[in-house]
Formats: structure tokens, sequence, C-alpha cells
């Protein structure tokens, strides 16, 4: 029997040290179609905004040195140029340039930030507000190492938050961390969001290829009927050039209809941007499956710049002189403003369709934006989440008179490359927003650009970290407690036998 625990002790401890050589600083490339930018200001320090009342403290010789440390750091930050645009998404623009960072230097800036603002050591309980999907195991485990504790859950399917579990969780510790971050997968090799690697799906019988599966899935999956019907509509509006005007034609399924009006997804377009002013009850021309129209001034003038400088292919299909919105040099003509999708509210009931609902009403934005479907879409949930789970603790009793801070980011799983199909994937942190409430009832929300500067202000050194191996090892020499149930019958205390 003693053989048989050495050797799982040892096959376990071959697994954690396994995995403490992966908890390593990794700085891939993730990139995407951004546009240059130039300039970044260095924000306040939080811990000044943040005093207590009563004064500042005194500063000893240590406190000293860390704040010259952190002051350098903070300068260091803002003298970098950022190159890429921030991303224009509806609860504000959002920075990846000179801001996202590895997990392994995110998690103990986190530790160490919580510190300074007076989270005490063995004292905080992390709760996660992650996807369910087994990528987010290595964010987990670092978690788990930097604060001494394996986190309480917080987080639903997609990157929801579960707001109803704030009891639980206050009342398991003194001080509390929310760390949210729904996640969107990145594929180095093809520059893509929304895929991954997984070697537990079944190599490519051909290549020997892993196969790449959608990430996050239930991003995907919300997205999958919405892009189709989109592209559905991208077929059915044609366009052409008729001497001096634009005509565009356009199914009669997308035409005001009592009999449709039963679809569970539809899409309902507002024709004053896309035709002439009163062109809907007055068609240039009806035809058997289709009406065509003429354009409005903007869509024809358009199209007519289009014609004129560029060479269109026959991607999209071409007919007669029709050129349909299917072709790539196309799309763009129908902007966001021009459609919103439609789905019978029933559909959209509890909690399981919450990141549908919040996603519904900025999907003509997500479709026809520069950027991957699934990255703005992922985005899009974290803000809207955040903004929910603000509102939540700062209302919640239980968190009254506790050092408390909530989060919010997304976690970019870099797609691990064929030959290292064993190693644990990447994760990057890219901050949106934090949230943070001290014992003595001050409380205020830390925006992007302040919140990654004082993240990168604090050291990836964290005194505090477990030894995850030794603390595997210990348990396997610790003496083990005997398990007891009381009997009423007899009065008696009884030990239950462990094989």
């Amino acid at each position: 029997m003693a053989k048989k625990t050495g050797n799982t002790c040892t096959g376990l401890v071959f697994i954690i040290g396994a995995l403490c050589m992966c908890l390593r600083d990794f700085s891939p490339a993730i990139v995407g179609r951004l546009t240059p930018l130039a300039g970044r200001s260095a924000p306040m320090s939080l811990r000044g905004k943040m005093a207590m009342r009563q004064g500042p403290p005194e500063t000893s010789s240590e406190d000293k040195a860390e704040a010259e440390k952190r002051k350098l750091a903070a300068k260091q930050l803002a003298d970098k140029r950022p190159r890429l645009a921030p991303i224009p998404m509806p609860f504000g623009d959002v920075s990846l340039d000179l801001s996202m960072m590895s997990y392994n230097q995110f998690v103990p800036r986190m530790y160490n930030m919580c510190k300074g603002l007076g989270f005490r050591k063995g004292k905080i309980l992390p709760s996660i507000g992650f996807c369910s999907d087994e990528n987010q195991g290595y964010p987990t485990i670092l978690i788990t190492k930097h604060f001494g504790a394996y986190p309480f859950n917080h987080g639903y399917i997609g990157g929801i938050m579960a707001l109803d579990r704030h009891g639980p969780h206050a009342g398991h510790a003194d001080d509390v961390v929310l760390v949210h971050a729904p996640h969107v997968g990145f594929e180095p090799d093809l520059q893509v969001y929304g895929t991954y690697r997984r070697r537990q799906i079944a190599a490519n019988a051909d290549s020997g290829d892993m196969q790449m599966s959608g990430t996050c899935g239930k991003v995907v999956g919300v997205l999958q009927p919405y892009i189709d019907t989109y592209n559905a509509l991208l077929g059915r509006i044609r366009v052409k050039v008729e001497g001096e005007e634009v005509l565009i034609s356009l199914s009669r399924l997308l035409l005001p209809s009592d009999e449709r009006s039963d679809e569970d997804l539809s899409i309902s377009l507002q024709f004053d941007e896309l035709l002439e002013e009163g062109a809907l009850q007055n068609a240039y021309l009806k035809q058997s499956s289709s009406s065509i129209f003429r354009a409005s001034a903007s869509f024809a003038n358009k199209f007519k710049q289009i014609m004129s400088s560029e060479e269109l292919s026959d991607e999209g299909g071409v007919e007669g002189g029709w050129y349909s919105l299917k072709n790539p040099k196309l799309t763009h003509l129908l902007t966001p403003d021009m459609f919103t999708f439609v789905k019978a509210p029933e559909k959209l009931q509890g909690e399981e369709h919450r990141l549908e609902r919040s996603l519904l009403p900025n999907l003509p934005k997500v479709f026809t934006s520069p950027y991957d479907n699934e990255l703005s879409a992922s985005l899009i949930c974290m803000q809207s989440e955040f903004d929910r789970s603000v509102h939540s603790v700062a209302a919640e009793p239980a968190y009254k008179g506790k050092n408390l801070m909530l989060i919010s980011g997304l976690n970019i799983d870099v797609s691990p490359a064929q030959e290292l199909q064993e190693a644990f994937p990447t994760t990057m942190f890219l901050p949106w927003a934090a949230y943070v409430q001290l014992k003595d009832g001050s409380r205020r929300v830390i925006e992007q650009s302040e919140l990654v500067s004082e993240l990168f202000s604090h050291s990836t050194e964290n005194e505090d970290a477990i030894d995850m191996e030794e603390s595997i090892r210990e348990l396997f020499v610790r003496k083990r407690s005997r398990i007891t149930f009381f009997d009423s019958n007899t009065n008696k205390k009884k030990a239950a036998q462990v094989l």
C-alpha cells in the first residue's frame, strides 16, 4: 500500500512540477486589423486617490523604495507610444495596445495591488467569473497559487456573471476579489480571433493536424444564427447603375409583410437610409420575387465612388449589371444604422439567454466593423457584465465593511502550436475596468488606462505565493484526520473506514 501511495505522490509531483515550469512569461504578438495612434498620458496614482480620510500614514524606508519603483514603472509605461487605435465599443473605447499582459504577470500584480489597498495576506478569497471552458484552467491555477485559495465561482458559461452568489462568497472571507473575464480564442498562424486548437479533438486524417474549434463556444453559438441571417440579407440586396440613377433590388422577403411577423429571427431594414424618400410606396419596378427602388442620395454617391475607383470582381454575383452586397468591396455600404435584428421576446427569456440579450442591439455594429465578430462580441460581454456587476456588488449588504475589488477584462486564449499540444495554454489578460470598495466606505471605479498603469506599477514577484508542488507533496505525509459520524441510537461517534 505504501508503494502505491508513493507512486501516486511521485506522479502528482511530476504533474505539478510540469505545471510550475509552464508558469513563465510569454508575450505573443496578438494582432488584429487595427490602425495607428499617437500618444498616451499617465493617470494619477490610485493609492493617492484612495488615501485614508484621517491623513497620510507614516512611511517606512521600504515603502518609500517601493513607491519609487512604482513611480518609475508608471513613467516607463507613460513614455511608451501606442501603435494601435482603441476599438470603439458601446461602453467606451477599448485599448489593446500597451494594455495586455500574460496571466503569470497579471495575477501577482493584481495580488500586490490588493495588498497595497489594505487587503490582508491569508484573508482574501478570490472569485472567478469565467466561462466553463477547459482552457480557463490555467488562469484559475495561477489565481490559486498567488492568493493561496482556490477561487469561489461567480461565472456562467460565456462569461456571464452569477450575481446571486455574493452572500456565500462574502461569508467565506474578510477581504474579497472578483475577477470577471469572458474569453476569446486567438490563432497566431492565421491571425484570427474566435478559434482555438484543441488536442482533445481528433486530428485531421490527412494532415495529422489538431482540429480548430470555436472559442468561446457559447459566443460562437449565439452569433451563428445572426451571421447566417446577415449573410442572407446581403445576398438579397443587389445594386446597379442605370443611366444617372442607382437602383436597388430587394427580395420580397425583405419588404414589410404581416405574414412574416411571427418569425423567430428576422431583420428589419431602415428603408429611409437605404432608399430615396417615398420609394417604398412608389417602386421603380415590381417583379415576381423582388422589387426595384431608387437608392437614397448618400447610398448612390458611395456606390458610384466605388464603381469609378475600383474594378469589382464577380464575387457576390453579377447578372445584367447587378452587384450583390455580398461582394467584399460592397458589404460596407450596408451601414449599422440601416438594419436591426428582431427576435421573438419569448425566445430571449431566462438567464441562459442573457449573453444574447446583451449582444442583440449591438450586432449590426459587430458585423459591419473591421474586427473579428468573436472579438467584438466578447468585448461587449466584458463591458456589459462589468456594468451590471458593479451596481450589484455596490448594493450587496454582505460586502459592506469588507475590502472588495471587482476587476473585469478579457481572457485571450492563444492557440497552442501544433508541436506544443502537451503544454498548458497561454492566456493573456486585457484589463477593462475595476471597482474598489474599502472597509472605510470609500469606493470608486478605475477606468482602463488608469487600471493598466496601476497594475503595471506593481511587482510581478509575490512573496506570499504558495509552492503548489510542495503543497501537493505535503498532502501525502500529513496525518489523516478520522471521518466520524454521530449515531443518535447509541449516542456515540463512529469512525468510517477509509480505503
